[in-house]
């Protein structure tokens, strides 16, 4: 019976695309300890980057004004190349290589680094409300400040 630890839910902020990404990684460690495949519907989530939650909520209109920032593309590529990880461990539960799977699960590179550069770009969306990136904040404030003749 494949592991049914997979839970979609609607994500309207970073703190919910968070939640999200962690219980991904352990529905994946989960399904490695409990020596079960991941079931149909998590693999598919996995296999189809586009219709997981957090890619849905990147491209919603709770999103809209973060559009064109550096920090965007970025939580966008990484939730790619997450998923590229993820795929990989998921073909290892589901083929029943239980054991490999949980070593990349736990390795640091390339997995661990790509779900925390994940998250990292994913609080870094929240941190920037405005739709404008630290550094525009940073030149837009200096410019400001600059005396007019």
């Amino acid at each position: 019976m494949p592991a049914e630890t997979y839970i979609a839910k609607t994500i309207e902020n970073a703190p919910d695309a968070i939640a999200s990404h962690v219980r991904w990684k352990i529905a994946l460690l989960l399904a490695a300890r409990m020596r079960e495949p991941l079931s149909e519907r998590a693999t598919r989530s996995i296999q189809h980057p586009e219709e997981d939650s957090i890619r849905k909520w990147l491209l919603s209109e709770r999103t809209l004004h973060l559009r064109g920032t550096p920090e965007y593309q970025t939580a966008l590529d990484l939730h790619a190349a997450f998923h590229q990880q993820m795929l990989s461990i998921a073909n290892l539960i589901n083929g029943g290589d239980y054991e490999q799977a949980e070593r990349l699960i736990n390795a640091a590179e390339p997995f661990q680094n790509s779900s925390t550069a994940l998250a990292n770009a994913i609080m870094a969306l929240d941190r920037t409300p405005d739709g404008k990136s630290a550094t525009q904040k940073t030149s837009t404030t200096a410019v400001q400040k600059t005396p007019t003749s």
